[in-house]
């Protein structure tokens, strides 16, 4: 982990580089994909999503959109340290960006072995 807060840092290009999901980057995702960052997770963590290559490559896009990279040459760095660098350092990004949610995630698993179901939100009645 870099200085910076949430900063994931790995060589690419003969140089040092980081993802950091800010809130700025979170917007930049959102801006551009039309899916919230975390809607965007949740998708990328069901079976069907395995190789999602469009949201892997925007995501460490949007996390390294400090260095203003286009989304292409983001698919060239995930080319460069290889797609399970990429997915790995990825994680690193999100448990950083939401480290409650990850110090909850790690603490279930230690009591049971599964983390409990997230709690559903009820539909608001439709205005009339």
């Amino acid at each position: 982990m870099n200085v910076m807060r949430g900063a994931v840092s790995f060589e690419a290009e003969g140089r040092e580089r980081y993802i950091r999901l800010t809130t700025n980057a979170q917007v930049r995702y959102q801006e551009r994909a039309g899916e919230t960052l975390v809607d965007a997770i949740v998708a990328m963590q069901g079976e069907a999503s395995h190789g999602d290559m469009v949201r892997l490559r925007r995501l460490i896009w949007a996390g390294m959109g400090h260095e203003g990279l286009s989304e292409d040459a983001a698919g060239d760095l995930i080319d460069e340290i290889g797609l399970a660098e990429a997915s790995r350092l990825l994680g690193e990004a999100i448990r950083a960006a939401f480290p409650e949610a990850a110090k909850a995630e790690a603490e279930a698993e230690d009591v049971g072995g599964n983390a409990p179901a997230p709690a559903k939100l009820k539909a608001k009645p439709a205005a009339a």
